[in-house]
């Protein structure tokens, strides 16, 4: 008989740097997350199978055109491991979100940036085992004195390559691309990952992980397969 149980893993990330460079390994209930903590995502808490981050500087602003166009971007890699036998990686989605405000006829903002999952116990031949999934917050339109809420996403299926699957190591990758625009004296243009909120989530798919990172907010999920006789 095979029992298949899900967990889901939450990863909260909202923005934000840190003085100190180190490299963080936090183990949840049944996986483990190892970064380095000197990104703009900044440091990370884990409760549970959940791990969190809150930054608080990812962000670009251009005003009166002067710069013109200010951009900012980061990456983080989040290497993932199962700590309980049995468990395997699959599947990871991923969305993010924060606010922005464009005001003015040459005001513009942008988000955008890739996901991207590496096998660290799979070879599909050389290079190993990879996915990636391209994000954009898409046109960004709403003008005005108030901020409006922006977001973007993906998900790579690790079973649409063949002979990758059931990885117990995974190393996840998010880099995002902030930038604002203006070109007269007048406009404001700002873009920021914020603050979001999610709850974890169980997922109807065989050995799954589910991520969903938030420019505030991501959601890893990890699905765990157990054999029992």
């Amino acid at each position: 008989m095979q029992l298949t149980q899900k967990l889901a893993i939450t990863l909260l990330i909202l923005a934000s740097s840190t003085a100190n460079a180190a490299t963080v390994t936090l183990n949840g209930d049944d996986v483990s997350f190892t970064y380095d903590d000197a990104t703009l995502y900044g440091a990370g808490s884990v409760i549970g199978n959940t791990i969190f981050f809150f930054p608080t500087a990812f962000r670009a602003e251009s005003t009166n055109g002067s710069p013109a166009t200010v951009s900012i971007s980061d990456t983080l890699n989040i290497k993932v491991d199962a700590l309980t036998q049995g468990f395997s990686m699959s599947t990871m989605t991923i969305s993010e979100d924060g606010d922005y405000r464009v005001d003015g006829a040459g005001a513009s903002a942008e988000a955008n940036g890739f996901f991207r999952a590496t096998s660290l116990t799979t070879l599909c031949g050389l290079p190993p085992c990879q996915d990636e999934v391209l994000l954009d917050a898409g046109s960004l339109s709403s003008t005005g004195a108030t901020a409006a809420l922006w977001s973007m996403g993906g998900s790579i299926n690790l079973g649409d390559t063949p002979g990758w699957g059931n990885d117990t190591s995974i190393n996840l990758t998010i880099q995002n691309n902030l930038s604002a625009t203006t070109s007269a004296s007048g406009e404001i243009a700002w873009i920021q990952k914020k603050f979001s909120v999610t709850v974890p989530t169980v997922v109807p798919v065989p050995a799954a992980v589910w991520l969903f990172g938030s420019g505030l907010l991501g959601l890893l999920g990890i699905a765990r397969r157990k054999k029992t006789a």
